[in-house]
C-alpha cells in the first residue's frame, strides 16, 4: 500500500522551528460549503500555529480563502506563480505576501519542492492533481523526504487514493516502507500528523 488514513495525534511544533507548509488548493470556488470551510480552516491553523504559508499566489478561489485566512491569524506568506498567471490574476486582491514570479508551471512546481518543508494537497482541479503527482514521484524516486498529507474532503479524492492502490496491486508501483502520503479528514489532523512527522525525524524540538 501507498497511502494511509490516519487520526492525527495533537502536537505541534511550538518550541520548535516554524514549519514552511506548502498547500495546493484549486485557485477556483467551490460550491461545497465543507471544501470552503477546509481552506479557510488550513490558512487559518498554519497562522495560529505560528507556521509560514508557501502557496500558488493569487487571491481566487480556494486559493485566496487559503491566503487571507493565513494573514488574519499572522502568517508569513510566499506566493509562487508563473508569469502568465500573475498577469491574468494580478487585479484580484490578495494578502500581502512575498511574490516568486516564475517563468514556466514547472519552474513553480520545483520552488515549492526544495522551499517547503510538507505539504497539504486540498481539493481542486487539473492543476493540484499535477502538483501532487509532482511529490509523490519526487519523494517514490528518492529526490524527497518531506511529507505529503491529502486532505479529503467530501471524499473528493477517493478515486486518486483507489487508483494508486490498484497501481500497487498490481505491482506498478512498488510496496514501500513508508507510505509516499498520508490521508487525513480535516485540516486540523494534517497539520497536526504534518507537525508530528517532522519532529519525529528531527529528533524533537529545536
Amino acid at each position: 500500500m501507498t497511502t494511509t488514513t490516519v487520526q492525527a495525534r495533537a502536537t505541534s511544533t511550538r518550541g520548535g522551528r516554524p514549519l514552511r507548509i506548502c498547500v495546493f488548493c484549486g485557485a477556483a470556488p467551490s460550491n461545497s460549503d465543507a471544501i470552503v470551510h477546509t481552506a479557510k480552516e488550513t490558512g487559518r491553523l498554519i497562522g495560529e500555529r505560528g507556521h509560514h504559508l508557501v502557496y500558488g499566489g493569487g487571491g481566487s478561489g480556494l486559493m485566496g480563502q487559503v491566503a487571507w485566512a493565513a494573514a488574519d491569524h499572522g502568517a508569513s506568506i510566499r506566493g509562487v506563480i508563473p508569469h502568465f498567471l500573475y498577469e491574468r490574476e494580478r487585479t484580484i486582491a490578495a494578502p500581502q505576501q512575498e511574490l516568486q514570479i516564475t517563468e514556466t508551471l514547472q519552474r513553480r512546481k520545483e520552488h515549492m519542492l526544495h522551499s517547503s518543508d510538507a505539504f497539504i494537497a486540498l481539493p481542486g482541479g487539473y492543476g493540484i492533481l499535477d502538483e501532487i503527482v509532482e511529490v509523490l514521484s519526487a519523494s517514490y524516486l528518492g529526490r524527497s523526504a518531506k511529507p505529503m498529507v491529502i486532505v479529503n474532503t467530501e471524499g473528493i479524492w477517493d478515486g486518486l487514493i483507489g487508483l494508486l492502490d490498484t497501481l500497487t496491486r498490481f505491482e506498478l508501483i512498488s510496496t514501500a516502507e513508508q507510505p509516499t502520503f498520508h490521508s487525513v479528514p480535516t485540516p486540523e489532523q494534517a497539520l497536526s500528523l504534518v507537525e508530528s512527522l517532522l519532529l519525529a525525524r528531527s529528533g524533537g524540538p529545536e
